[in-house]
């Protein structure tokens, strides 16, 4: 027996408990992923005599689970509960693999879904010739511009608006396939969801932002960075600048996955990620 539930902000409390009891660096175990993406990846909330779970689907429209607890104890009979007429769990951390004996179950991952992990020392002082570009972005944004930063808050939310329609106008592509709505209800609900941020401006105008939240002890995940493209590095300089601010306290920044997106793939591994982090499908054979 299974009761089903749609993702809602009542299950914040819980959901956040058991994921940072799992302490892990996958930018999906957080609850402001399953929250604002609960529409697009179709999350629910499954409650099984065996525990909780939330339940999704991936762009190739395939079902999945997320376990919301280490899998250790678990055997067969227990995971064919767990899933019932889903395809496969996920994204299942590589230290869990063993978990998952291979002659019954089959184990794969896609590249385009591997979040991309960076040393935040490293993104703070971009040195070494991984950054020469990115330096030289940065010398001539600070060359140009004076910007001043303030953390976001209900306050200054119209401000980021301004510049998160900005950004979609200038993408050129239409709302429904961008994140803006996402980012949009991030700004909307931001205190409730616990998310941390930093709106920057330049001459009094807003110019950009940057969404985040704590994702482990070591780790800080970046869900959201928006800015004018009238301003040039200005890109560069946030996520130095964030880095500066955030470096004291987490060791890694977690910027997310791909989605096979070519033009995201190569910003993302023009920042030097110290690796990418695979996420597992695990189904039963």
């Amino acid at each position: 027996m299974e009761t089903i539930e749609t993702v809602d902000v009542k299950h914040h409390d819980c959901l956040t408990e058991r994921f940072h009891q799992m302490n892990l660096q996958i930018s999906d175990y957080t609850f402001a992923n399953v929250y604002l993406f609960r529409s697009i990846s179709n999350y629910e909330f499954v409650t099984k005599e065996c525990g909780l779970f939330v339940s999704g689907r991936n762009r190739q429209k395939q079902s999945y689970v997320m376990p919301l607890t280490d899998p250790q104890g678990c055997d067969v009979k227990t995971y064919k509960e767990i899933l019932g007429q889903r395809n496969f769990f996920f994204p299942i951390p590589e230290e869990w693999l063993h978990y998952f004996p291979e002659d019954k179950f089959f184990i794969s991952y896609e590249d385009s879904e591997s979040d991309y992990i960076y040393l935040t020392e490293k993104m703070a002082g971009f040195k070494g010739k991984q950054y020469v570009r990115h330096r030289n972005h940065l010398s001539q944004f600070l060359s140009s511009y004076v910007p001043q930063g303030e953390p976001l808050s209900n306050n200054n939310y119209h401000d980021a608006m301004n510049v998160l329609r900005e950004w979609q106008d200038n993408s050129r592509t239409a709302a429904d396939k961008t994140d803006f709505e996402q980012c949009s209800e991030a700004l909307q609900k931001f205190s409730g969801l616990a998310l941390r941020g930093t709106i920057y401006y330049i001459a009094d105008k807003p110019a950009g932002f940057i969404i985040g939240e704590e994702l482990n002890k070591d780790t800080f995940c970046l869900h959201f960075a928006k800015a004018s493209t009238t301003y040039h590095g200005i890109y560069e300089y946030m996520f130095n600048d964030t880095a500066k601010i955030l470096q004291s306290q987490y060791k890694y920044l977690n910027l997310e996955e791909d989605m096979g997106n070519k033009n995201l793939r190569r910003t993302k591994s023009s920042y030097g990620p110290e690796f990418l982090l695979k996420k597992y499908h695990v189904s039963l054979k």
